[in-house]
């Protein structure tokens, strides 16, 4: 499928205020020995490697949260994953995966005793609530609770809820809550606008599910940005921004009310995504980032599923490899039989991950602990910049999850792209133009190496590049 991708140049952001960790980490680098080489900052920091996507379709943004990516508006992000102090890893999940615990069961008896007065005999020997009783609970409660899907736009009540939220949950300052940051990070998106508005008929589906025959269920065709909005007697209790994409579902951020805590409305509202992307057919849920050493992003480990390991693009189940991210660390995996020698991946960006279901190893430490891989890719970029004449890319030359300078020199040896490969590019005044890469400035030309090594050739040669 092809849209218009329009995208900014890229940032590296270094940062002394992480809202994950507060900059407080002993052990904050990605292994626990890195070389000198991969010139770790001396102290934790926090490192953002993000662009704005002014334009982009469903579509491409799936390619981008299975490279690692999140959007926060229309803000792209990643982390550096071996200099950053907190490892961000995508993970998703689906049924299958998800065991129904004795505490998500003892979640559902009391939201079914919230709506319907019923409490469900938990006795031993007794069969409890399942999973699927959440659709019985819903349909039966009179209206008490429902859900209304709608456009990701901005109200006074949903920033009304937002603020508390956020000042209640997450202790922000009250005066540093804005209509403005609301509406940036959850409201506006850069989708196309057919994505935006959908159709009568997706809405209608998507608002009438809990009550529609399964069969009916899947024939919602939604792609495109949503605020799930909750109701409980009338008020409205939390807001799930969601992504419907054509790789699954993605959960953007989730706002709930802090009167409502008592019905563990993060997890309640987690388990009713899993089953509603089982029940309309969309495939995996994607949580967001996963950080194992952080208490508000370690709880969607407790969904089980899957973690991306960005260098090998795939998606290994989280109990083979939790152990290898134990105290924040980073890790890449190889196939536990594999004798091959370790070196860094041969990455290309050309395709979607895929699962690997079968034993593996921890190789991060002998991979990026080896001074040599660092000392290679500085070769391979002085190459870059004696023979062909580009500029130093501004990303580290060796960056876990991107294109490695190995790879990015056999492009240029290849003819893939060099200095007269042309760039479409959106100027200053408006207009979009086709130039040569050695016609363009040496900032933008550093900005462009590098976005291939972020996004991969694909979506670079059908991307407009805005250039200011």
């Amino acid at each position: 499928m092809s849209t218009v991708l329009l995208l900014s140049t890229p940032h590296y952001i270094e940062s002394g205020d992480c809202g994950y960790c507060h900059d407080q980490k002993e052990n904050y680098l990605g292994i626990p020995t890195l070389p000198q080489e991969a010139n770790p900052p001396k102290s934790c920091t926090h490192i953002t490697i993000g662009t704005f996507a002014h334009q982009m379709g469903t579509y491409d943004y799936s390619k981008f949260v299975n490279r690692g990516f999140r959007r926060l508006g229309r803000f792209l992000y990643k982390g550096d994953m071996l200099r950053g102090c907190c490892r961000m890893y995508t993970i998703r999940t689906n049924i299958d995966y998800l065991k129904f615990t004795k505490s998500h069961r003892k979640i559902l008896n009391r939201f079914n005793r919230e709506l319907n007065g019923i409490t469900t005999d938990t006795s031993k020997g007794h069969v409890g609530l399942k999973l699927r009783d959440l659709i019985e609970i819903e349909a039966n409660c009179g209206g008490k609770f429902y859900t209304r899907f709608e456009l990701s736009g901005f109200t006074r009540e949903k920033f009304e809820l937002y603020k508390k939220y956020q000042v209640k949950v997450h202790n922000d300052d009250p005066d540093e809550v804005s209509e403005g940051q609301f509406k940036s990070f959850l409201c506006d998106t850069p989708f196309l606008d057919e994505e935006i508005e959908g159709t009568p008929e997706q809405w209608r589906v998507l608002n009438n599910w809990i009550h529609l025959q399964p069969s009916e269920r899947k024939k919602h065709g939604r792609v495109g940005p949503t605020h799930e909005c909750y109701y409980l007697d009338g008020k409205l209790i939390a807001i799930s921004v969601l992504d419907f994409l054509p790789c699954g579902l993605s959960s953007v951020y989730f706002i709930w009310d802090p009167d409502y805590a008592h019905l563990s409305l993060g997890t309640l509202l987690g388990l009713r995504e899993i089953l509603m992307c089982n029940e309309l057919g969309l495939g995996d849920y994607y949580l967001g980032y996963y950080i194992e050493d952080c208490i508000k992003m370690k709880y969607k480990g407790n969904f089980g599923g899957e973690i991306l390991d960005v260098c090998n693009e795939a998606f290994i189940p989280l109990a083979s490899v939790k152990d290898f991210m134990a105290d924040g660390r980073f890790f890449t995996a190889a196939p536990k039989d594999s004798i091959s020698a370790i070196k860094e991946p041969e990455l290309k960006l050309e395709r979607d991950p895929i699962r690997w279901d079968f034993p593996v190893v921890n190789v991060t430490q002998q991979m990026y602990g080896n001074s040599e891989i660092y000392k290679d890719a500085v070769t391979h970029s002085n190459t870059l910049i004696d023979r062909y004449k580009l500029p130093t890319p501004l990303l580290p030359n060796v960056l876990p999850g991107a294109v490695p300078m190995a790879t990015l020199l056999n492009w240029v040896e290849a003819g893939e792209v060099g200095p007269h490969s042309p760039v479409t590019v959106l100027t200053k005044f408006g207009r979009v133009k086709e130039i040569k890469l050695k016609n363009l400035d040496a900032r933008f030309q550093c900005s462009y190496l590098d976005m291939l090594r972020l996004f991969g050739l694909d979506v670079l040669r059908d991307a407009i590049i805005v250039h200011q």
